[in-house]
């Protein structure tokens, strides 16, 4: 579904203020860079309140054997890694590949040169956990034929100065609202498919599939190309460590060595959604609970009276 473009005053107003920090974070050294985003998380949190009270409303149903004190403990690291994840983001933009490799300790990654040797494409499955975009950044500087669905900002100045940075790696970006026929095309020349699964869709668009202990509206998306293609599914994340970033590549499935059972879309849809959901349990500060993502179910109304 297209989103409607916001103003121009507005569009410029924000990408001069989005150049702003750009510029003041290209200046800051890493410890000062740390610091930055901490306190742009922490303001954040007291600017979005709506946003803070979802995350927090969100974090009780997924936990509700956490105490108070506990949810809201996660809920002010959530705020902050993002602050920190924004400013390292927009500093990493205009580093050189191989910096960015250096920064990055890559795990695992003989999965996608085994998945690579299999044929039929591979599906690297991640979510908006970590560093999501410093990831994304990571596996197009390490592998070639990589395509990657997007969804276009509603601001035109900010989309352009995206699309340039993602343009350096080589890799192909592909609209969700016409990902279909191009993502068929990558896996069967052998490509390597990046999709965030993560996020709340519409109903018309997904399917009703278990995530985080809660039925949540999913795509099915991953699961119809894989099984159509026989494609390999491998999991990525990309974890903040103490140096730098873990890129962490696990879980494949080999979906051509399935059942038939096994590769029906809500089945397949339901594994992934578990994988996915057993990493966010395990770091629960990475991901983003501002984000409704149990929209339409009645599982993300507020109570009466809040």
């Amino acid at each position: 579904m297209s989103r409607r473009k916001k103003g121009r005053v507005l569009q410029r107003f924000e990408y001069i203020t989005y150049r702003a920090v750009a510029g003041f974070a290209a200046r800051l050294s890493e410890e000062s860079a740390l610091r930055w985003g901490t306190r742009l998380g922490s303001l954040s949190s007291v600017v979005l309140r709506g946003r803070a009270s979802l995350a927090l409303r969100n974090l009780r149903a997924t936990f509700p054997e956490k105490t108070k004190h506990e949810i809201r403990a996660i809920a002010k690291e959530c705020w902050r890694h993002f602050g920190r994840a924004l400013i390292e983001y927009i500093r990493m933009q205009r580093m050189p590949l191989r910096d960015i490799q250096n920064r990055v300790e890559v795990v695992n990654s003989h999965l996608l040169d085994e998945s690579y040797a299999r044929g039929n494409g591979t599906i690297l499955i991640s979510a908006h956990l970590g560093s999501w975009e410093v990831g994304g950044l990571a596996v197009m500087s390490l592998v070639e034929n990589v395509h990657t669905v997007t969804r276009a900002l509603d601001n035109e100045l900010l989309e352009r100065d995206l699309a340039r940075i993602r343009s350096r790696t080589g890799a192909n970006m592909i609209d969700r609202r016409h990902a279909a026929r191009p993502l068929m095309k990558a896996l069967s020349h052998n490509g390597r498919v990046v999709m965030l699964p993560d996020q709340a869709v519409q109903a018309r668009e997904g399917i009703l599939s278990p995530f985080l202990g809660r039925p949540a509206w999913t795509t099915p998306a991953p699961a119809k190309l894989a099984a159509r293609h026989g494609s390999t599914i491998v999991f990525v994340f990309c974890i903040p460590a103490k140096n730098g970033h873990r890129l962490e590549f696990e879980q494949p499935i080999r979906v051509d060595q399935l059942t038939e059972a096994e590769r029906d879309p809500a089945a397949l849809t339901a594994r992934i959604n578990d994988v996915i959901s057993r990493r966010i349990a395990s770091r629960p500060e990475l991901w983003l609970w501002m984000h409704d993502r149990w929209k339409g179910t009645g599982e993300s109304e507020p109570p009466d009276g809040q």
